[in-house]
């Protein structure tokens, strides 16, 4: 330094070194925090399942290939499985787009059936969109399309109805009825599934009678000597009779409150479209118009959501008999119900599987909402109308809770354990109490013993759980398929309530003649 405020020209370079290093190293760092920011969020955004149809191209930040992510926050994109902290359910106030395929339910095809006996344990982010009003013409076209399909299955149940009424000759009748019980008498039942232990005491039988052939019918054990072994038989016989007695039981249990939840089903549906209010007078065209649009949209959802409460209760009861195995895909076919994208990742938050009822509880609040609305916007010719569905779907809701019961409870595994414990020997020593006096014959009172006993613990094992997909299972799915048919006879005729009385009473009472 020269003097006082000097500074030599190297120390100066220096400072201004030193000064551009650390701009440049807080620059730096800045870019980098920056950098993982951008890159944590699209991260996130990558994390949410694209699922639904509409996408759009979204170029990520930093070079990222082109990813195709939702055009509008819609709630398919999935929370992740491995979310540490649950999410809000519904994001609201975003943008939608409005097209048949998003608006509107479609039929489940056979994987989407079979996969309803799956829980994922996770719902995906809801968008709720406020006053979103698709175009008249788009409800227009659905409503015709509904109708139409509705006029065709009509149109179906009658002319079944009409095959019915045709004469048939008596000979034909009793050639199909004989073929019939021919038909029952060949199936093999509950022989199928006890062949194996069928087979190997016959094998036991005929190599017991070759023994005893060669000691000249001669056996210690035999009837002509003793008759203990007859009181363990006596003893397995009350027990087999004491077992299929309750699962009888168990099965008449269970098949009286599946008829009660479709009882009770179809009151709600007789009650709720039997009240829809006719056009009013007061109303102006345009008015009435809306109205009946409305109630011809409302019949269609009441009958989906009504049946889709049935198949979602009906699911839970007959997964029961399927454990961990997945269904077969055709069995699980038969249950047949339609949804929406929403609907459907609800029903797979979780099952019954898990001890939760989650699912028939959701879409029986669905099914109320949805007469709660309709009674709000007056469709309804009774303001009753709400708290009548909402009584009887609550005794459906009981009837399944106790179908539900029988379904998720049974016997504990040692006693069945100890019947095939007995059962085995039974088998084992019986043979010898007949091979002195039957000889060559043995066999065949091996082959009803056989057949009796273990017969008798399987049909007992079957009726345990009469919920499930084989064939002596209650059949749900027609059940289901009866409903579904009654209540769209319900739907097409819900006038016929207006026709009652005779004319002259209903001149009398300024009521219009109604002739046929």
């Amino acid at each position: 330094q020269d003097g006082v405020g000097a500074t030599s020209p190297l120390s100066a370079v220096a400072v201004s070194s030193a000064t551009v290093a650390l701009v440049a190293t807080m620059a730096h760092g800045v870019f980098h925090s920056m950098t993982a920011n951008s890159n944590n969020s699209w991260h996130r955004q990558r994390s949410c399942d694209d699922a639904t149809e509409a996408h759009a191209d979204v170029q990520p930040p930093h070079g990222k290939p082109r990813r195709r992510t939702l055009a509008r926050q819609v709630s398919v994109s999935f929370v992740p499985k491995s979310a540490s902290t649950p999410r809000d359910l519904f994001v609201r106030g975003s943008t939608f787009s409005m097209t048949a395929t998003k608006t509107a339910s479609h039929d489940l095809t056979s994987s989407e059936l079979q996969a309803l006996s799956k829980a994922f344990g996770y719902m995906p982010q809801l968008v709720e969109v406020p006053n979103a009003r698709p175009p008249m013409q788009l409800i227009n076209e659905r409503v015709q399309e509904l109708d139409a399909n509705l006029r065709q299955e009509v149109q179906g149940l009658c002319d079944k109805f009409q095959e019915r009424n045709d004469k048939e000759s008596s000979c034909r009748r009793c050639c199909r009825a004989a073929c019939a019980s021919v038909w029952s008498c060949l199936k093999l039942g509950v022989l199928k599934e006890i062949y194996f232990e069928v087979c190997a005491y016959f094998i036991y039988s005929l190599a017991l009678q070759y023994y005893s052939y060669h000691h000249n019918w001669e056996a210690q054990w035999s009837a002509a000597s003793q008759d203990t072994v007859y009181y363990p038989a006596l003893v397995m016989a009350f027990v087999l009779s004491f077992r299929a007695s309750s699962c009888m039981d168990r099965y008449s249990a269970g098949r009286d409150c599946i008829f009660q939840m479709q009882k009770q089903l179809r009151d709600a549906a007789f009650r709720v479209l039997s009240h829809l209010a006719g056009e009013g007078d007061e109303q102006t065209p345009t008015a009435r118009g809306t109205t009946a649009l409305k109630q011809r949209y409302f019949k269609h959802e009441f009958r989906r959501l009504t049946r889709l409460l049935f198949v979602c209760a009906a699911r839970d009861l007959s997964d029961s008999a399927a454990d961990e195995e997945d269904v077969l895909e055709h069995a699980a076919s038969r249950l047949q119900c339609a949804m929406t994208y929403a609907e459907q990742a609800a029903v797979h938050v979780t099952h019954s599987r898990h001890g939760h009822v989650l699912r028939v509880h959701v879409a029986t609040l669905w099914l109320l909402n949805l007469v709660r609305d309709a009674s709000d916007q007056g469709l309804f010719d009774s303001s009753d109308v709400y708290k009548e569905a909402e009584q009887v779907i609550d005794s459906f809701k009981a009837a399944w809770l106790k179908a539900r019961n029988i379904a998720y409870s049974e016997m504990p595994n040692s006693m069945i354990h100890l019947l095939w414990v007995l059962a085995h020997a039974l088998n084992l020593a019986l043979p010898w109490e007949y091979v002195t006096v039957c000889q060559w014959m043995t066999w065949l009172p091996s082959l009803f013993m056989t057949v009796s006993f273990f017969g008798i613990v399987k049909i007992a094992n079957n009726l345990e759980n009469p919920f499930g997909f084989d064939d002596d299972d209650i059949p749900v799915w027609d059940i289901a398929k009866d409903l579904d048919d009654e209540i769209a006879l319900m739907m097409f005729y819900s006038a016929l309530d207006e026709v009652g009385g005779e004319n002259l009473y209903r001149g009398l009472a300024s009521l219009d003649h109604i002739h046929a």
